[in-house]
């Protein structure tokens, strides 16, 4: 059974001290437990035999997916361990996909799939919708060890999965566990980084009861050197840029009731996040957030009918968050005391801010699926979403003279129906999916020429899109697909009724809409060995309408979303993988994609587009990675002893962070070259693993984008613990 949501995740721990003291509790917590559920009664044989079925299970769904008419890269947990320390590194290696990070463990990111990136994407976790709960947690804080495997869709988003994506999905798939299960791991790497991970499960035979708990702790001081380009290249430590994370949840499932698997959640989470300076050196501002979200999730097969599935998710999520920026003074790099941005204090922005935002979030999806023969099947998907927020900064006001926070409702209402066909011994295979979106807000706008008078605003809209996409296996191994998608983004509650302070409400905001085609060459070989070799090669064309740009308003100190134009994209992928022997695997992939701005004439006017048909800014355009891995059991000597040595290499080639107008243009991020390597080894038939792992092997000068300074060599230590 899946375990939906389970990211246990809370931050803010104030200093190392405290990390080790809340980790070490949790740590005791969970033994007592496996302690007193007599774990004994499980012995080695019959875990062994388990996991065995796992892994056949694992591999036949991976196949499964693979061989789906969706184009889709399947990540199991082969890439998940080794040189990966989170989630967006193992990404970062998958074909199409560029994540773009800020800075180093806890910095914004954006995991960009064939160009299209941010709110584009649909982040799910078990096949829910990440939505609010996005604004307090990333994909990247779920522990890797938690996760059986992650699926990026391509383009189209399945029908099941609800809610809306232009770009396609990332969906992270946890764990199934057996009676008797705990795994802890602990991470020691540069740059005072610390990471602790832990999760126990134990079920009761008689009752069909899984209990659950678990958490994750980070933090880092994220302390590396950068070079300041605006001060003659000057390299200074990053001083202000700890990062402190706690996550921490529960589980009870049961899977002996009415309903094959009925199970409730309750999550907690808390942050605290410095904010680095780059002009200059912001010595006090930080962001915080305290979130907490419990779920219910019901399934059930053949509910009421024979060949019918049930599935239901309903959550609700409670947030307080918000940036405190109140310092009396700012500093330049040489430690010169300069005035703060307004008579009441703060270090960036063009005001002072003293947050406590409260944003509450209601979210459901009903999944029917009937079978109605081995050829055809239909399936219902119905995601309701409905969130508030309530913004309060009286310092902000105070220093802005008027209000400007004001509360603001969004709700939105997501139909699919979708429809199966197989033919010819499941050889080709066809889905057609038809979704209606309907939203609407209720916010209130502040007038360009009066903003001492906010006026309520309300919108409803209602946009169809549709998709369809094929497979036809031409033998056993070879297969060809295709898919074409006409959907829609419904903007989100930001977008659209703004954040009640630095954003303002888009009324008019239209929804993006894109259509792709997507045409694609799959060979999947089974060895006798047991090996595999996978060859895939595809190509793609996309057409995206009134995409969504940020920009700054009339309004001094404010900014709101609006329509850009339209935005082509086009490109070609090839991804190659196999177990070249029984001991050494290969991978490598590349990616094309080519972003041009469609635009003849600049928005509102009849002037001519002085971009266009240039590429779209701050995008890379050219991607490739390697990758190899040598694994041998007992190599050493002894027995129940596995060795693998990993070595993985990224490329990203030169791109622009503006519209290339000139030949002379110098607003580029350089391409990069970056290498990781890593030595694992376990014992006992994996229940200890240990893990030594350096990234950026050769400690190379890596900018992301705008030329934002990346960490230089991570070399980092790690020990998992597992019984099962």
């Amino acid at each position: 059974m899946k375990n939906n949501r389970k990211i246990f995740i809370c931050k803010g721990v104030y200093n190392t001290y405290s990390l080790y003291r809340k980790a070490i509790c949790l740590i005791l917590f969970s033994s007592f437990f496996m302690l007193s559920g007599n774990a004994q009664e499980v012995n080695k044989r019959d875990t062994t035999i388990e996991m065995k079925e796992v892994m056949v299970t694992a591999r036949s769904e991976i196949r499964k997916l693979k061989e789906s008419a969706m184009p889709i890269s399947v990540i199991g947990q082969r890439q998940l361990q080794g040189t990966a320390t989170n989630i967006n590194d193992v990404l970062a290696r998958t074909v199409g996909v560029t994540v773009r990070n800020t800075g180093g463990l806890g910095s914004a990111s954006r995991i960009s799939l064939r160009g299209l990136e941010g709110k584009r994407m649909g982040m799910y976790v078990d096949e829910v919708p990440m939505s609010q709960l996005s604004n307090f947690v990333a994909l990247n804080d779920i522990p890797t060890n938690m996760i059986e495997r992650i699926e990026v869709y391509k383009g189209i988003v399945p029908y099941k999965f609800g809610g809306s994506a232009l770009g396609g999905a990332v969906n992270v798939v946890t764990k199934e566990y057996p009676p008797v299960y705990f795994d802890f791991s602990y991470e020691l790497g540069s740059f005072n980084t610390h990471q602790v991970s832990t999760v126990f499960k134990r079920t009761n035979h008689k009752t069909g009861l899984q209990f659950g708990i678990g958490g994750a702790f980070s933090f880092s001081k994220n302390n590396y050197k950068m070079t300041l380009a605006n001060l003659d290249n000057r390299i200074v430590e990053r001083d202000h840029d700890k990062f402190n994370k706690v996550m921490a949840g529960m589980s009870v499932k049961a899977t002996k009731w009415w309903f094959d698997e009925m199970k409730w959640e309750l999550i907690f989470l808390k942050t605290r996040q410095e904010i680095q300076g780059i002009d200059l050196d912001v010595r006090e501002a930080y962001n915080h957030s305290v979130s907490g979200l419990t779920a219910l999730t019901l399934k059930r097969k053949n509910f009421f009918l024979d060949g019918l599935d049930f599935d239901f998710d309903i959550g609700y999520i409670i947030g307080r968050y918000g940036l405190n920026d109140k310092a009396s003074n700012r500093y330049d790099w040489d430690g010169n005391k300069l005035p703060a941005v307004s008579p009441y204090g703060g270090e960036q922005n063009n005001f002072p801010s003293d947050g406590r935002n409260r944003s509450n979030e209601l979210t459901s999806k009903l999944n029917l699926g009937y079978t109605i023969d081995k050829h055809h099947g239909i399936n219902l998907n119905v995601y309701f979403d409905r969130n508030s927020l309530h913004p309060n900064d009286s310092l902000m006001d105070k220093a802005l003279g008027f209000q400007s926070n004001f509360p603001s409702k969004m709700k939105t209402l997501t139909t699919g129906l979708s429809y199966d066909l197989t033919l010819f011994d499941g050889r080709f295979q066809n889905a057609f999916t038809l979704k209606n979106f309907i939203f609407s807000s209720h916010s209130r706008s502040i007038d360009v020429f009066s903003v001492r008078a906010p006026e309520p605003v309300k919108v409803s809209k209602s946009y169809f899109g549709f998709s369809d996409a094929f497979r036809y296996k031409f033998t056993d191994d070879l297969m060809l697909k295709a898919s074409f998608n006409s959907e829609v983004r419904i903007p989100t509650s930001e977008e659209l009724i703004g954040n009640g302070y630095s954003i303002l409400a888009s009324p008019a905001l239209k929804p993006e809409r894109t259509s792709g085609v997507n045409l694609g060459m799959l060979y999947r070989h089974l060895k006798q060995d047991g090996g595999l070799v996978e060859i895939e090669l595809n190509g793609f064309y996309n057409q995206l309408k009134d995409m969504i740009r940020f920009t700054p308003d009339m309004i001094p100190t404010m900014a709101r979303y609006r329509n850009f134009g339209s935005v082509r994209t086009r490109g070609v992928e090839l991804d190659v993988k196999g177990d070249v022997c029984p001991v050494l695997y290969l991978y490598a992939n590349g990616t094309y994609q080519d972003l041009r701005d469609v635009r003849k004439l600049t928005p509102g006017t009849t002037v001519e587009n002085p971009t266009y048909m240039k590429r779209i800014p701050n995008v890379p355009y050219l991607l490739a990675n390697f990758g190899a891995e040598f694994h041998k059991e007992n190599l050493f000597g002894g027995k129940e002893q596995n060795t693998r040595f990993l070595f993985d290499a990224s490329y990203v080639h030169t791109y622009y962070y503006d519209f290339e107008v000139s030949r002379y243009q110098d607003k580029k991020i350089p391409s990069a070259l970056t290498m990781d390597a890593a030595i694992e080894h376990s014992f006992k038939n994996d229940q200890w693993v240990l893990t030594f792992k350096v990234k950026n092997l050769m400690d190379r000068h890596v900018v992301s984008e705008f030329n934002r300074p990346l960490p230089g060599r991570y070399i980092g230590v790690k020990v998992r613990y597992l019984l099962k």
